[in-house]
């Protein structure tokens, strides 16, 4: 057994940019500054209005001040998780802080000073080189809550789903090896200029969404990933005089940067339920925060806003409590026994004697409409009488038919057999195992192919059978009724409530089969018309069809399009009570 992972915290590190030349002028002091700390240890920072003298002070990992570089953040922050991912320890680097706080300049750089992500990657394919291992990259970003990849020449969009495990993935994610810093650049620049980026009253080149560069190495025994993240600044739209698309976009920021603060919140409050769903970055970052990779924070301040600053340096400080259970591809994990919690149900109920919970639970869990007992039992009586009358019948003329079925070399005369043409003749034997008329000479194997054939479950009339094979045997098989309830009609003793029951089983096969064909078949437009499909989900249904003709053969197929089984029984609810509106 593998030992227990202990939890490790989020690294938090704070940047704190140069003073621009617009802002050098008036500025006097940057607002934050570093009180004191020791090597490998934990620092104190001091926030300080120039205004009113108010100070704050908050206990972070490690201070950046205006005279550090970026690759000296490198050097002793990030470069730390780098060999993890050869482990397959997966590892987060991502920059927080308001709209102009230098976040994409730290993860980006330019071409004399690189940011972390090329010295990132230059620093994976050197530990590659000699090595059997691969490089992959893609670049994405998630813009008004929709994720787009930068790699695709034209804008994609591309779903986060869940995987078995509960892992998020990206359906339709680009993965692009690399082999050198040159095809890196290259494909880096061309995912760069295509991220949205426009003018603000706070920044000429604001970015408009969250940016992720992902590198996938893949060794002989493990895969790792580190996730380099840009997030998109909050903005305060009083000082930045947003409006239009402007103004919804810095909405849908402010709004993904709240739901990162509810997380964060939760995850030091222990709660039971974290809000990851709550939007699209949080979803990204779940892994990283309360997960099981390395996350290193960097909080990039502006040192002429104390406001602003406060708020960044509060989140980054509340995030240092989170812990991350950390744990390499390479252990041998305990394996985890699956519990069937609907046979523990089942089980109590049957203790408890209430079978009309259990006659419920069947139709709200199952896929296929459930008979109720008195119809099953009925069903069985009738099953058993036409067994032991085919039985009966076999006894009788075993040897003849033996003889027609199993050896060619035997031919009957055409006046010792019945006629199946006849209507007196087909009346007779419809309870009865039939017998069967000669067969054309140029196809003699298809007597024995067609008596041994399973039987079918809609019988066809005699006269039917004749005209559509010519003169090919034609068996006259017992006629099976094709719904349930009318089944139930024809039993003397069954109850009012069986018939009703037969009949709603009845009504739900129908109505999921129904169901089932219209996804297989409708267009785009009328699949965006069914309750709880959505124009996504209707892309990815076409997807599917494109892959195979029929995707959805059962409501447990429906799961592969993210919904769970019970938002599929609330959907056929809505289905169903849609028709008496």
């Amino acid at each position: 057994m593998a030992p227990a992972a202990s939890p490790q915290p989020v690294r938090v590190v704070l940047r704190v940019r140069p003073f621009l030349p617009s802002e050098a002028a008036s500025a006097t002091a940057p607002c934050a500054s570093l009180l004191g700390g020791h090597p490998g240890g934990e620092v104190t920072v001091q926030l300080k209005d120039q205004h009113t003298s108010r100070c704050e002070h908050y206990k972070l990992d490690a201070f950046f001040g205006q005279e550090d570089s970026v690759s000296e953040i490198f050097d002793r922050e990030v470069s730390a998780v780098i060999p993890g991912i050869f482990e397959g320890i997966n590892a987060t680097v991502f920059a927080y802080g308001a709209t102009g706080s230098g976040k994409t300049y730290t993860m980006q750089g330019t071409e004399d000073y690189p940011g972390l992500i090329p010295l990132a990657v230059s620093t994976v394919l050197a530990l590659c080189t000699g090595t059997w291992g691969s490089v992959e990259v893609s670049y994405y970003e998630v813009y008004m809550e929709r994720c787009y990849d930068l790699l695709e020449p034209k804008a994609k969009e591309i779903m986060a789903l869940d995987d078995k495990d509960g892992n998020m993935q990206l359906k339709g994610l680009c993965w692009v090896p690399v082999r050198s810093m040159e095809e890196f650049q290259e494909l880096y620049s061309i995912g760069v200029q295509r991220r949205k980026v426009a003018h603000t009253g706070l920044n000429d080149a604001s970015s408009r969404s969250h940016a992720v560069l992902s590198l996938r190495v893949s060794t002989d025994a493990v895969k790792g990933k580190v996730n380099l993240i840009d997030l998109a600044g909050s903005e305060d739209n009083r000082r930045t005089f947003n409006e239009g698309i402007r103004l919804q976009e810095s909405a849908k920021i402010n709004q993904s940067l709240f739901a990162l603060s509810n997380v964060i919140s939760a995850l030091n409050k222990n709660e039971h339920r974290i809000p990851y769903r709550e939007s699209k970055l949080t979803r990204i970052l779940q892994d990283s925060l309360g997960g099981s990779s390395h996350a290193v924070m960097i909080a990039c301040l502006n040192p002429a806003e104390y406001q602003e600053s406060v708020n960044t340096v509060s989140l980054a400080a509340r995030s240092r409590h989170i812990g991350n259970f950390i744990s390499s591809a390479s252990k041998q994990e305990t394996p985890k026994v699956k519990i069937d919690m609907e046979a523990k149900l089942r089980e109590w109920l049957e203790s408890k004697g209430k079978t009309r919970s259990i006659q419920r639970m069947d139709g709200l869990f199952s896929p296929v409409a459930s008979k109720t007992p008195s119809s099953m039992s009925h069903k069985k009586h009738l099953a058993s009488s036409r067994i032991s009358g085919r039985a009966k019948t076999m006894d009788q003329d075993g040897g003849k038919i033996k003889k027609i079925l199993f050896d060619q070399a035997v031919r009957v005369p055409d006046e010792n057999l019945p006629r199946a043409s006849t209507h007196n003749d087909v009346n007779e034997n419809k309870a009865l195992l039939p017998s069967v008329t000669p067969c054309k000479e140029e196809k003699p194997e298809s007597c024995l192919r067609r008596a041994l054939s399973p039987i079918s479950s809609n019988r066809v009339s005699g006269k039917q059978q004749t005209s559509d094979t010519g003169n090919c045997p034609s068996f006259l098989e017992p006629k099976t009724p094709k719904e349930t309830c009318q089944l139930v009609e024809k039993i003397p003793c069954a109850t009012p409530l069986d018939k009703f029951h037969a009949l709603g089983s009845a009504l739900k096969e129908t109505l999921v089969q129904q169901y089932l064909d219209f996804l297989n078949t409708a267009n785009k437009e009328e699949l965006q018309q069914l309750k709880g499909i959505g124009a996504r989900r209707a892309e990815y249904i076409l997807e599917l069809r494109e892959d195979s003709p029929r995707p959805f053969k059962s409501l447990a197929d429906l799961e592969n399009i993210g919904l769970s089984s019970k938002q599929i029984q609330d959907i056929l609810r809505k289905t169903a009570s849609g028709i008496f509106e």
